[in-house]
This record gives structure tokens, sequence and C-alpha cells, in this order.
């Protein structure tokens, strides 16, 4: 990162030379800035994909477990028609 300062100080005086040294300052520090949040941007994208598909695979084994208990309570509700008009209470002593 060398620039000429000495050269600008020569040429156009001290005070462009501040003025120079300050927008260069200030530019570098910008480029920094924008790397970091490109970095940090990226970092989320691959979380939140990652998040994203456990979710949905969570939801999809869940949703098959569902249906899988559904099926169990239909077959249950066939093998025991009387139980299923009754209603669900706690039995004494729990």
């Amino acid at each position: 990162m060398d620039f000429p300062w000495i050269e600008i100080l020569k040429n156009f005086g001290p005070l462009v030379a501040i003025i120079v040294f300050f927008v260069w300052r200030d530019w570098q520090r910008e480029l920094r800035l924008s790397l970091r949040l490109e970095k940090l941007d990226e970092y989320q994208k691959q979380t939140l994909e990652g998040l994203v598909e456990k979710t949905t695979l969570a939801l999809a084994q869940s949703s098959e477990c569902l249906r899988w208990i559904g099926r169990i309570v239909e077959r249950l509700a066939t093998l025991y028609p009387k139980m299923a008009d009754q209603d669900c209470k706690k039995p004494d002593g729990l």
C-alpha cells in the first residue's frame, strides 16, 4: 500500500496531502468492511441453507409419523369399534 505521499506533499502542499490521506484511509476501510460483510453474508447463507434443509427433513419425517399414527388409530377403531365411540377418560388411580 505504497502511496506517493512525499510527491503529493511537494507538489500540492500539506493540506491536499492530508485530504488525500483521509480519502485513501477511508477507502481502505470501506474495502475491508465490504470484504467482512461479504464473508458474513456467505456464512449466513450457508447456515440458513443447512437449517432449512434439516427443518424440511424433520417436517417430512414428522408428517410421515403422523400418517403412520393415523393409520394405527384407524385400525384400532375398526378392531375395537366400541372404544371408538367412548370419550377418553383418565383411568382412576392415575
